[in-house]
């Protein structure tokens, strides 16, 4: 928690519904506690498809979403939210990275791509740069 609370010192958050969304427990499990440190709400998806379904049943204002998942992939995921609401701000992750996927991430309008093993200092940093441009996009204001 200390690292977290270093990171964030001087920071003024707002509140934010973060879905994570990984077919590994292990993952999703670290993630939410960064995550809760930082005083928002995880909500935790086992595969493409129920992230898909949280998505689309609850507010979601970022997504962290695994390339690799049963049922949708996570790119499979980000074109299908961005269709829904092209605000969505979908950060995707891998432990296997490639430029296909690199661009496909590009392509299809996600904000970022992180590779694993992840690192607490790298999350955070993604999910406050992802929220702000998630707020400056809804504002109108070019980013």
């Amino acid at each position: 928690m200390f690292v977290i609370e270093s990171i964030l010192k001087g920071r003024r958050l707002r509140l934010a519904r973060i879905l994570i969304a990984d077919d590994e427990t292990s993952v999703r499990t670290f993630i939410c506690k960064v995550v809760k440190e930082m005083g928002h709400t995880p909500v935790e998806a086992g595969n493409g498809r129920e992230a898909l379904r949280r998505f689309q049943e609850e507010s979601i204002d970022l997504s962290i979403v695994d390339v690799k998942m049963p049922e949708i992939d996570g790119i499979g995921y980000l074109k299908q939210v961005k269709k829904e609401n092209p605000h969505a701000v979908v950060i995707v992750m891998t432990g296997y990275p490639s430029a296909e996927t690199i661009i496909k991430t590009i392509e299809d309008d996600g904000y970022t791509y992180i590779t694993k093993p992840l690192r607490v200092d790298r999350i955070v940093d993604l999910i406050e740069r992802g929220l702000k441009f998630r707020e400056a996009r809804l504002r109108g204001e070019e980013v």
